[in-house]
């Protein structure tokens, strides 16, 4: 039996893609040394099922039933390798992901809050894609906020010819940097 503490992640994809087991090519190094694990000791893998369980159970139900039953819709995860979400903030519309790092207008809150951004506009799994109109109903997407801070400076310059009106401004735009930790149904 192979030492997998040891082994680096590159590896433990290489022997997890040897034994034929699917998994999150994002996934971090724990989730791939439990995965290895699970499946050298001859279990199935308990992660693998409890995501593909938790992705089919909602999409079963038609949103006609859901509405007859009247019982609130359980959330699910967007995955991370081929899903994304398309959220507004600040009056502009962003493309994301899980992991991705972007720059919004300013958001008030502390380097390391968590933010939620409810103004979902489209969310897609890599097979079905859910538009709203003109919000997804209950879709929320989970940010970090990394960075809190100013762009460069943009100058403004006016003049009037043959007017001896001339004025030189500069301005610094405040932006807040997120990371997105997830997106949910």
């Amino acid at each position: 039996m192979k030492e997998y503490d040891k082994m680096t992640v590159k590896e433990l994809v290489e022997e997890l893609t040897s034994l034929g087991v699917s998994f999150n090519k994002k996934a971090l190094k724990a989730e791939l040394l439990e995965l290895l694990l699970a499946e050298t000791a001859g279990k199935s893998e308990p992660a693998a099922e409890a995501s593909s369980a938790a992705e089919t159970a909602p999409a079963a139900e038609s949103p006609a039933e859901k509405k007859q039953s009247g019982k609130k819709a359980a959330t699910r995860m967007v995955s991370a390798d081929s899903g994304y979400a398309i959220i507004r903030t600040g009056g502009k519309q962003y493309q994301v992901s899980t992991g991705t790092l972007i720059r919004v207008e300013k958001i008030a809150g502390n380097v390391g809050d968590t933010v939620e951004l409810k103004d979902v506009l489209a969310v897609s799994d890599g097979s079905t894609l859910n538009i709203g109109k003109p919000a997804v109903a209950g879709a929320v997407v989970a940010a970090r906020i990394v960075e809190q801070g100013k762009a460069k400076k943009v100058l403004v310059f006016k003049k009037k010819r043959r007017k001896g009106y001339r004025v030189k401004r500069g301005h610094r735009q405040m932006y807040t940097a997120l990371e997105i930790s997830g997106i949910s149904v």
